[in-house]
């Protein structure tokens, strides 16, 4: 296939689109370039021109399974976008997929992360995946973990008032990541100043995850997430989700289906209310734990 068709064949909406996602792999050089023009028309683009726009979620998974740390900074400055406009490119990707994409590119230098982090304007949950990024760059990487640490230390004093409750949630769980114990009462201040409430998560919730990083020497709970996992396989990874199977495919076509966008997230997602729209990443999660959707079923 050549460039042009691949694109069409990434834009066009129906089944998974196989043979283009190989293509494209046999063509990376070719591809690479393609990819990142359409990254750049996409950082001035408007809500209204992403209508026909649904490639950009294969190229995101595919810049990161190459490895293509061309796609490093211009990721960067797209994810400081609103995020209303981040939502409807990305979708659940936000939180599926982004911190193993950025990641995945990642090109040595941190700076394009922090800047997200720092960025009162940026999407909440794009900062909160940034930590989490943060988090695999320092496990892959041990000569990058005092730069990421003096981060982290100085985070409380670098950011702005609207950050919200899921950004320092996801700092903590770097932290505890990381198996910083010097750190637990700077943690414990940001609980008891009301930055993470109660009903989002618990400072022992905290404390156990660091203490079984500590006890392990690594830690299991955060790699064994897919959500912080490297990305590999773009194919199989996609093939899971429910609106690349036959069943979600059947319904569209019926006109049976309340879609609110053309990429639906994957099968395996808990609850049936995910695919209609009622429950969002910010909403309690349905399972009743009291915690935030993304940071409970959605993991």
């Amino acid at each position: 296939m050549t460039p042009v068709e691949i694109m069409a064949a990434l834009e066009a909406s129906g089944p998974l689109p196989r043979e283009a996602l190989e293509a494209a792999g046999q063509s990376r050089e070719e591809m690479v370039p393609v990819f990142l023009d359409y990254i750049g028309r996409l950082q001035s683009a408007g809500m209204d021109d992403l209508e026909g726009m649904d490639a950009f979620v294969f190229m995101f998974f595919l810049l990161a399974e190459w490895r293509e740390t061309r796609a490093y900074r211009p990721l960067a400055t797209l994810l400081r976008r609103d995020p209303e406009f981040l939502d409807a490119l990305l979708g659940d990707s936000i939180t599926e997929a982004s911190a193993r994409v950025m990641a995945g590119v990642f090109d040595g230098d941190l700076q394009p992360l922090f800047d997200i982090l720092l960025d009162n304007d940026a999407d909440g949950f794009v900062r909160g995946e940034m930590f989490d990024t943060l988090a695999i760059v320092a496990l892959e990487n041990p000569d990058l973990r005092p730069q990421i640490t003096q981060f982290l230390i100085d985070f409380f004093d670098l950011t702005g008032t609207r950050t919200g409750e899921e950004v320092w949630w996801s700092w903590a769980e770097c932290i505890a990541a990381l198996g910083l114990a010097n750190m637990d009462t700077a943690v414990r201040a940001v609980f008891d100043s009301g930055l993470i409430t109660p009903d989002h998560s618990r400072f022992e919730d905290f404390t156990e995850r660091l203490q079984a990083t500590l006890d392990a020497g690594r830690p299991d709970w955060f790699t064994s997430l897919s959500s912080n996992t490297l990305i590999t396989d773009t194919i199989a990874e996609l093939a899971r989700w429910y609106c690349f199977t036959p069943e979600y495919l059947a319904k569209k076509a019926a006109g049976t289906l309340n879609v609110l966008s053309s990429l639906m997230p994957r099968s395996g997602d808990p609850f049936n209310a995910v695919f209609t729209g009622k429950v969002g990443r910010n909403d309690p999660c349905p399972c009743g734990s009291g915690k935030k959707f993304k940071k409970c079923c959605l993991q």
